[in-house]
């Protein structure tokens, strides 16, 4: 489960009046943690009886439990910080707003992706003959990164970034063996959704990489993993936090491949970096 912090500022299935809450909180915790649950529904303009099913929807037994929590997670990091960019932010606090989103991705992403899930993944990888991997707008960084690194230790890994091009390629060189793999931050892009499909019908085991495993995506997938993104109403620098979180899920997937498969690996590596290196001195 995730941290208390990260469940208050990415909160999507919250009401109305639990968002009010969720940003006071974020906005005021010092004052929140003085507050009893009436004072904090006053100042949220709520009430202390949403506040205390607020904080029982969250998993706690009342509001004093849920400040207990709140007062451990913000005594080393300023949960100012994972508020929204406003209106004539300073560079500085821009740099920690930022910064404190990047320092969570990787506590974030071990919470909400089991060891077995990702050691199985692994071990797909390691059975297929293709890993197809599908991915558009900032997702399609992702994808290329994910291309690019098995690609190198010497794994056939195809993307494309033209749909109908995928989609040819997919069918003309899939086999039931191979895994497809789609990405998207929402799980709801409708041209992820139907290369998901198309891979299902050709007999693929599915991996999804979203930021949320209730998504369409993820619920259709054989395995999903899971990123951090963050929900804003206005400023979506919260998608640099998204495509971070991914690229870093790729990280932890290549790594524990290459320690699986360390020696042919390396090999790969050399080859390529020597023949690259030996080309381009001829230039």
């Amino acid at each position: 489960m995730d941290s208390l912090l990260v469940r208050l500022v990415n909160g999507t299935d919250f009401t109305n009046a639990e968002q009010k809450i969720a940003h006071y909180i974020v906005k005021n915790h010092a004052l929140a943690l003085k507050d009893t649950a009436s004072e904090l529904g006053n100042a949220s303009k709520t009430s202390g009886a949403a506040v205390i099913r607020f904080a029982k929807k969250l998993g706690y037994s009342g509001w004093p439990d849920l400040k207990l929590d709140l007062a451990t997670e913000t005594a080393n990091v300023d949960i100012s910080d994972m508020s929204e960019i406003e209106k004539g932010e300073s560079v500085s606090a821009i740099f920690g707003k930022i910064g404190t989103r990047f320092k969570m991705i990787p506590d974030v992403i071990q919470q909400r992706n089991s060891v077995a899930t990702i050691e199985t993944v692994i071990g797909k990888f390691e059975k297929a003959e293709h890993i197809f991997v599908y991915g558009i707008t900032a997702s399609s960084l992702v994808a290329q990164d994910l291309q690019q690194k098995f690609t190198r230790i010497g794994l056939s890994v195809i993307f494309n970034p033209d749909f109908h091009q995928m989609v040819t390629t997919l069918q003309a060189l899939a086999k039931p063996n191979d895994v497809s793999i789609a990405i998207s931050e929402s799980g709801q892009t409708p041209e992820i959704l139907l290369f998901q499909k198309i891979s299902q019908e050709l007999g693929m085991m599915t991996v999804s990489l979203t930021s949320t495993g209730e998504s369409d995506l993820a619920q259709r997938s054989d395995y999903n993993l899971t990123s951090f993104s963050q929900n804003f109403s206005s400023v979506r620098f919260a998608s640099t936090t998204g495509l971070i979180s991914q690229l870093y899920l790729v990280d932890v997937l290549f790594y524990g491949y290459l320690s699986q498969n360390f020696d042919l690996g390396i090999e790969h590596v050399l080859e390529t970096r020597q023949r690259v290196d030996r080309e381009l001195r001829g230039l």
